[in-house]
């Protein structure tokens, strides 16, 4: 009786010693919630036991990089009549590639990224991660539609799967009678040019004159003058503004600034130089 007694005051004081460990190295994941997005780092492990065999890596990309990226991928519905379509509209990717770009930057190559967008059909849920010089995207649902192994279901189904494209492949996992295809998860290689863009990003936002607000003042009517020539322009500050104008329209042609950051760029540059 003793001996029972002992050994079930043993088991329960390991089990609350497991539990204090493990209360004590897990930490809270951070997270980032804002206007219908979710972004957030998790540990490896959090990724399931497919992860288990694949190295992470740190990776530097660019936000043009990711915006192609998003931009391509592509899944098609398993169901009678079903399409192909896009996952991120051209809208949804601006919204959220800097924040993933973002965050892949900053991640130390032992994390997945963790990624949930509301959409007016339901959410659109994946993680994101580096291994070598290839970008890793798997989905759990699209759209609110969760993703299913299971073959065509028939009419009415709400399955699907992704659609590589190219440069692009299914994740594949080893099997006693071949390979598995992953029709959730496909790898996209990173372009040759991201880290250029990069670098490009990053002198333009070095470079570009800060926004100072300007103070109103009362216009007061002037007495009419003579006319008078116009000063002569400083030619070197002309080049310069010449130089920014064309770099900053560079940078719009590939997507890496919207509209409305270019026009407000390019007005803070006359403005400075003018």
């Amino acid at each position: 009786m003793k001996s029972y007694k002992s050994i079930l005051v043993f088991f329960l004081i390991s089990t609350l010693l497991l539990w204090l460990i493990a209360g004590c190295s897990s930490t809270r994941e951070r997270k980032l919630r804002g206007n219908g997005f979710t972004l957030m780092f998790k540990s490896k492990s959090a990724g399931g036991y497919s992860l288990a065999d694949i190295r992470l890596t740190s990776v530097q990309v660019s936000e043009g990089e990711i915006l192609r990226q998003l931009s391509s991928l592509k899944y098609e519905e398993l169901a009678l009549f079903g399409k192909k379509k896009a996952i991120f509209t051209r809208e949804q990717a601006k919204r959220i590639g800097r924040l993933i770009a973002k965050a892949l930057n900053k991640s130390s190559g032992n994390k997945i990224i963790y990624y949930e967008l509301d959409t007016p059909d339901g959410a659109t849920e994946g993680d994101v991660f580096a291994n070598g010089k290839v970008l890793n995207w798997r989905f759990s649902s699209i759209q609110g539609r969760e993703f299913s192994s299971r073959a065509f279901n028939g009419w009415g189904g709400s399955n699907w799967r992704l659609l590589p494209g190219s440069g692009q492949r299914y994740h594949t996992t080893g099997r006693l009678l071949g390979q598995e295809a992953k029709e959730n998860w496909v790898k996209v290689a990173l372009s040759r040019n991201s880290a250029r863009e990069l670098r490009e990003e990053k002198k333009y936002r070095d470079t570009a004159p800060s926004r100072k607000p300007r103070k109103r003042r009362r216009v007061r009517a002037e007495p009419s003058r003579k006319w008078a020539p116009a000063p002569t322009r400083n030619n070197s500050s002309d080049t310069e503004l010449e130089k920014k104008l064309r770099f900053l329209k560079g940078l719009y042609d590939k997507n890496l600034v919207d509209e409305e950051e270019y026009n407000r760029k390019r007005k803070e540059l006359l403005d400075t130089y003018l």
